[in-house]
């Protein structure tokens, strides 16, 4: 039972009861968790409703992160929510660009603020957040003109323009330190004069209005003004125009004109030349759910099969790790029971496979015949994922009194970029082919690993519990010989593996 709550403003609550109870259907979820997500969509800030992190959900509900995102995954499914994809600026923060699919998402950005242009990558600076949708319950977030209209310039910018989830080296808040900057903050309409007094220090005046995303940076320097200064910067055509090249320390009083046909946001900064002189250091951000964990979540893949890389575009992941299996003598396998027998055992043994892998992390990228192509974040995940796998299989074979299936494991990690093959989110490079290449190694029962996996942290105190034999192979296609590890296993071992629970720092 859904509701005894004050209705919201601008809530249809008859439309989120449905969805409310259908999202219940949708799995088999921890109690409360439903209970959790529509106190969450009844609270009273329409800003906690916009661009949702999963991730601080989870932590602050109580709920594990692989629920929390299978949680708004499912629920963005069933239109309860948007899915929104960010590219954020490593050095101040700045939301650069918002899509609403992967499909708009393109290889290379722009930062407005700080002029400069990075490449997109999904494991470090593309965040995936969830906004609650228009048709229950709206918001000023949801339109432009809304954002003007109802949000101050302070909200506009910390709420909207720039991320929450921005860490300093020293662990402040990187809007918190942006706030201390600026110098002024403030919308011009159309058609407006305003003047800013400043007293300015030598070294730069730098900022922008986020709504035109035009950019101003003027140098301060020379000798400090006895007079004081006047200068003009006029707003036209979605560009600032200054009436000088450079301004002098001391006092200035500073007069924006808007010659455009829409509301500006000026947001303006003095920094100094110490600051200035500083190599620019990147933020940390707050833990939230990277692009990269996203489509290596087999919830995602299932239920968003539509969402792949627009067109030609290709996006760079750094890392990523890639586990392949194959079945030993599945040919002689169809010849001795048959092609239908050997068609329902082979899509039983996906089931079985496609289940291990969504619960080490992992998803299903692709069935190739026989074999499987899975993707992990994390390496340590994927040798965990391999193990249990042969210990299925196991269970598998011991369940219907036959050998019939067979497995053999590779896995390799490393960069690659994610692309459109089929109609679907594919992955495509050399790192790919290796961790192909690797699994053909692999014999009965075996999982063959690469050294960028063995080396990733927590394995090799993983492995201990195996028989791990180390040597060198020249794989098909590769130039160099790669040294790899052969993972010998028993039903004994792998059951005994199952009690290890370290996690890799």
């Amino acid at each position: 039972m859904h509701g005894g709550r004050l209705m919201a403003t601008n809530m249809d609550e008859k439309l989120l009861e449905k969805m409310l109870t259908d999202l219940e259907k949708a799995r088999s979820w921890t109690p409360r968790t439903i209970a959790k997500l529509e106190a969450l969509i009844h609270s009273e800030d329409e800003f906690a409703l916009f661009r949702i992190n999963p991730i601080r959900f989870a932590a602050e509900k109580n709920v594990s992160e692989a629920e929390a995102i299978d949680l708004f995954l499912h629920a963005t499914r069933l239109g309860l929510f948007q899915m929104d994809w960010q590219l954020l600026c490593p050095l101040c923060g700045a939301i650069a660009n918002s899509f609403n699919s992967l499909h708009d998402v393109h290889s290379d950005y722009f930062c407005t603020l700080c002029q400069r242009s990075a490449e997109a990558s999904m494991d470090d600076y593309m965040e995936v957040s969830f906004t609650i949708a228009p048709p229950v319950r709206k918001l000023v977030f949801h339109r432009a003109e809304s954002i003007q209209e109802h949000l101050s310039v302070d909200d506009f910018y910390f709420k909207y323009f720039f991320s929450e989830n921005g860490l300093t080296t020293t662990g402040e808040k990187s809007n918190d330190r942006l706030r201390a900057f600026a110098e002024i903050k403030s919308y011009l309409e159309p058609g407006q004069t305003k003047t800013f007094d400043m007293d300015l220090s030598a070294g730069r005046l730098w900022g922008l209005d986020g709504l035109h995303q035009a950019h101003l940076s003027l140098p301060i320097d020379g000798e400090p003004s006895v007079t004081g200064q006047h200068v003009s910067i006029l707003l036209a055509e979605g560009e600032f125009q200054a009436d000088t090249p450079s301004l002098f320390p001391g006092k200035i009083s500073l007069e924006f004109e808007n010659r455009t046909s829409r509301k500006a946001a000026l947001f303006f900064m003095c920094l100094s030349e110490d600051y200035l002189q500083k190599t620019p250091t990147s933020l940390r951000f707050a833990p939230f759910l990277s692009a990269k964990r996203l489509v290596t979540t087999q919830t995602f893949r299932d239920l968003f099969r539509n969402e792949y890389v627009h067109g030609a575009e290709s996006i760079k992941i750094k890392e990523m790790t890639f586990l392949f299996t194959d079945l030993k003598g599945s040919t002689a396998l169809y010849d001795r029971i048959g092609d239908l027998k050997a068609f329902t055992l082979v899509q039983e043994h996906f089931e079985r496979l496609t289940k291990v892998i969504q619960n080490h992390s992992g998803a299903i990228v692709k069935t190739i015949g026989d074999a499987v192509m899975a993707s992990f974040g994390n390496p340590f995940d994927a040798v965990r994922a391999a193990l249990e796998l042969l210990e299925e299989i196991s269970r598998f074979n011991r369940m219907r009194g036959s050998e019939d299936v067979i497995l053999k494991i590779g896995i390799h990690r490393g960069p690659c970029i994610a692309v459109t093959l089929n109609d679907c989110l594919d992955y495509f490079g050399q790192t790919i082919n290796i961790a192909s290449r690797v699994q053909e190694l692999a014999d009965s029962r075996e999982v063959y690993v690469s050294e960028e996996i063995y080396q990733a942290p927590g394995v090799q105190e993983f492995l201990e519990k195996f028989e791990t034999i180390p040597g060198r192979a020249h794989l098909k296609g590769i130039h160099t010989e790669m040294q790899v590890y052969k993972i010998l296993s028993s039903d004994r071992e792998i059951a005994d593996s199952r009690a290890y629970v370290q996690t890799p720092v």
